[in-house]
């Protein structure tokens, strides 16, 4: 395979092979995949691999999340809702909130009051709202009231003091305010309400923190890894963009908001917070109904108390410099008056200065100045201001309240995360349940059970990409029919010695003549020198692509070292050019002579009928190729189950008799389509690519494309929850994204991914959901290298990792290797070779432990 890699905008990287496999593909295998090239290697494994603080920490957020984040949600919302209330009420309610100005001067405090009092005889006021504004009404509040601690207040007209009645949405917003504060349950702030929203909070602190160690970047000082939104992402991934990114946008103002807003619910919070801010102790509440702090007990038979004077000697004082002020009513003859104020140019929720005056001289007993106080003190008063937004200004308001109405997002997002983990998991169980019944996919080779003990006639096969394997168990099959009883098993379990009768191999060749993966070990160490196999008969099918000057080259190997082994040749070599039916068909006409039943003729899988639904540009800009994520459904057919490591092969609509390309697939049944990635290539007299060129160019989105999907079991999963390694470059990253998403859908952790490509800032690609697989436990290790930004390449970083490579095999880790066979596989080769030893990664790849999808 040709190799050619190139990335797209920052945070995005593309890779695609062009394929050359003489197994019985002609093929453009490409991939699309979103690395991080920002994102920190994380270390977070599941019970599977070992539990790590990491996955601890998930285990938390999701769980949290998931319950707590409803409260949150609902929190959030009513939030968002009451951050304009009384702009809203102000706007809804003209004749109530706000009077037509008069000439006639306002009335005084005292006849105000007795003014409401003989309106309201029932009540009892405790304060009242002055406006210096001569078009706003005065407020009263009276003691109790709804809303909890928010007394209800009435408007009233300040010059002649009629009862105007309560604004347009007070009751709903009262409603609003207890079900933000304690859910509306019963007891309100001493029931269980305020303990659950209590915990909401300091649940939102924990995602705050644990997000943020969650998603840590590699590249922590690129600003694209924190707040880049991934809006060209798809499903899961596009999720996790959300929930991670907007959730980075608003962390501050989440940040600020829980750590006020735990001032209302716990009073061991509160003391803390005053100390921690003033360093005194948080004053005690004097005894009394709400609202009259410092005011005395009230003696509810007394007359009323004026507050006229106090008034007027504030009015001395401050003059026209008030805007508001709230006057509480004294309790009892004697207590002071208090009087907060707001001063004219302050914004409209700046906390008050506050004054306390005798009741009968006017004299200022005490004051206190928002302004001169240090900045704790402000913090404390402005709490409310600050957990709103407002104590930063409008624009500030604005912002809390976009943070506070997006947290039903996370809530959302998060959900949807779990409940498709949870759904591909039971997918993936329903598959393996189904498999190990006997009902195998399509794809998969028919379950023959033949019998082992007759040796006379023995079927090996030799596949990299599942063709040749294929084709064997076929062979036997017909050759059952016939009544024999074939064995059939890997080329490289054939036991030399032991071997009689007649001896069938069907042989792939890949790359430029070379056996495949599980033949290697082979064809190096038993045909290095002749055997002896006297009285053995056999026969070759060698598949290959006649593109190559060494077509079938690894099966004619075969069939001359057979020869000069003394085996006896039953016929010339088969040699199958990309699975042609001819060549297919006398390789059966060969069988029947050897007493094979009939059977029709082979051919290899119709093509079915599928729509292109997206092709997406990932790398606008690259100096490379461009490099199209590619989306395809079904049109004729029910989804068709595969397992990770398949191949989707297309056949170029623009030319009816070309060979079909092969192409990685990157998802999984679940996710309803095939992705695929597929660079453009360009040919040396500027055209394009056969196939290449009519996926990215030539096919109209929403248009047919000719596509089946083939088996590769050479590639596929371990059958058991092993832990994985996972090692590619460019397009390579095609394969491992299936797998990862293999054992994303079962729950698995414990998989160490090494990728290399060329530039961090150009060729990264998928971090978001490489990040995700971290963070939920799937990815244990990452270890990405950029060549060019002089990290060397991914051989050299597996080669410096020689002691935790062994530590991870010797654990019974798989090695997985996909990518492009100029390069980089034989150098990773050479690297686990100087590592592991020769002869250790030899008895891994018999044991299906080392496996490769290169090209």
């Amino acid at each position: 395979m040709q190799y050619r890699a190139v990335g797209r905008r920052p945070g995005d990287v593309t890779v695609t092979s062009v394929t050359r496999d003489q197994a019985g593909s002609d093929a453009v295998a490409s991939q699309s995949i979103r690395a991080p090239s920002d994102s920190r290697r994380l270390s977070v494994r599941g019970p599977a691999g070992g539990i790590t603080g990491r996955w601890v920490v998930y285990q938390l957020h999701w769980l949290l999340g998931i319950t707590l984040g409803f409260v949150l949600a609902l929190m959030g919302i009513t939030g968002a809702t009451m951050s304009f209330e009384d702009q809203i009420m102000r706007a809804l309610s003209p004749g109530v909130v706000t009077v037509a100005p008069r000439a006639a001067p306002v009335l005084t405090p005292d006849a105000l009051l007795a003014r409401v009092r003989a309106q309201r005889p029932e009540t009892r006021v405790e304060g009242v709202f002055l406006s210096a504004r001569t078009d706003e009404a005065a407020r009263v509040l009276f003691a109790g009231g709804m809303g909890g601690n928010r007394g209800e207040r009435a408007y009233v007209d300040p010059y002649d003091g009629t009862v105007l009645g309560r604004a347009t949405g007070e009751e709903f917003f009262a409603f609003v305010r207890r079900l933000h504060r304690w859910l509306a349950l019963p007891g309100n702030g001493d029931g269980m309400g305020r303990q659950i929203t209590g915990a909401a909070v300091m649940a939102l602190l924990f995602f705050c923190a644990s997000g943020l160690y969650l998603r840590w970047p590699r590249r922590p000082l690129d600003w694209r890894a924190w707040l880049a939104l991934d809006t060209g992402a798809k499903g899961r991934a596009f999720l996790w963009s959300l929930h991670a990114v907007i959730g980075t946008w608003v962390l501050l103002v989440y940040l600020v908001i829980g750590l006020t807003g735990l001032w209302w619910s716990y009073d061991w919070y509160r003391d803390g917070a005053t100390r921690l801010l003033t360093g005194q102790p948080l004053p005690a509440r004097e005894e009394g109904p709400r609202g009259e702090r410092g005011a005395g007990k009230r003696d509810n038979g007394a007359a009323p108390v004026s507050i006229d004077t106090a008034w007027a000697a504030l009015l001395a004082r401050e003059g026209d410099r008030y805007a508001t002020a709230l006057l509480s009513v004294p309790g009892k003859p004697g207590a002071p008056v208090r009087v907060r104020y707001r001063p004219v140019g302050a914004r409209a929720d700046q906390p008050f200065d506050e004054m306390a005056l005798d009741g009968a001289t006017g004299a200022v007993t005490s004051e206190s100045h928002f302004a001169d106080k240090a900045l704790g003190a402000r913090l404390l008063a402005g709490v409310l201001t600050l957990h709103r937004g407002t104590y930063f200004g409008t624009g500030g308001a604005v912002v809390f309240m976009v943070a506070a109405g997006a947290m039903p997002l996370f809530t959302i997002t998060g959900l949807l995360m779990y409940l498709d983990r949870r759904r591909k998991k039971k997918a993936a169980r329903v598959a393996r349940d189904g498999a190990q019944d006997g009902a195998a996919g399509p794809l998969a080779p028919a379950p023959l059970a033949y019998p082992t003990t007759d040796t006379t006639l023995t079927i090996a096969y030799a596949s990299q990409t599942g063709t040749a394997e294929q084709l064997a168990w076929r062979t036997a099959g017909v050759l059952r029919d016939g009544g024999r009883a074939p064995q059939v098993l890997p080329l490289a379990k054939l036991d030399l010695n032991a071997l009689r009768g007649r001896l069938l191999v069907v042989a792939s060749t890949y790359g430029e003549g070379e056996a495949p993966d599980d033949a290697r070990a082979f064809a190096k160490k038993r045909m290095a020198v002749p055997a002896d196999l006297a009285g053995v008969d056999f026969a070759v099918l060698a598949l290959g692509d006649r593109q190559y000057e060494t077509f079938c080259g690894f099966g004619r190997a075969l069939d001359r070292w057979l020869g000069e082994s003394g085996a006896t040749r039953l016929f010339d070599p088969v040699l199958v050019d990309d699975n042609d039916a001819n060549a297919l068909r006398q390789w059966q006409e060969h069988l029947r002579a050897l007493g094979a039943g009939a059977a029709p003729d082979w051919a290899p899988e119709t093509y079915g009928r599928w729509r292109l639904a997206e092709r997406r540009l990932l790398n606008p800009g690259s100096p490379g190729g461009p490099a199209y994520h590619l989306a395809l459904e079904p049109l004729d057919q029910p989804m068709p189950v595969w397992a990770a490591g398949d191949i989707a092969q297309i056949l170029p609509g623009n030319d009816s008799g070309a060979h079909h390309r092969d192409y990685s697939i990157a998802s999984l049944p679940a996710e309803g389509r095939v992705d695929l990635l597929v660079r453009q290539q360009t040919r040396p007299d500027g055209t394009l690519g056969l196939g290449s060129g009519w996926l990215t160019a030539g096919a109209a989105v929403g248009g047919e494309v000719r596509m089946r999907l083939r088996a590769n079991p050479g590639f596929h999963a371990p059958s058991g929850p092993a832990p994985l390694i996972l090692i590619g470059a460019g397009t390579g990253l095609a394969g491992l994204r299936g797998h990862l998403k293999h054992r994303q859908a079962l729950g698995l952790g414990d998989a160490w991914l090494l990728f290399g490509e060329r530039n961090a800032a150009t060729d990264a690609w998928h971090a978001e959901e490489i990040a995700a697989w971290q963070a939920e436990g799937t990815l244990a290790r990452v270890d990405l290298v950029y060549s060019r930004d002089g990290q060397g390449y991914v051989q050299d970083r597996l080669a410096a990792q020689g002691d935790i490579v062994r530590q991870w095999v010797d654990r019974g880790a798989a090695v997985y290797v996909c990518g492009s066979l100029e390069g980089m596989a034989p150098g990773v080769d050479r690297a686990l070779e100087a590592i592991l030893g020769r002869d250790r990664l030899d008895a891994l790849t018999a044991n299906g432990r080392y496996r490769r999808d290169v090209y």
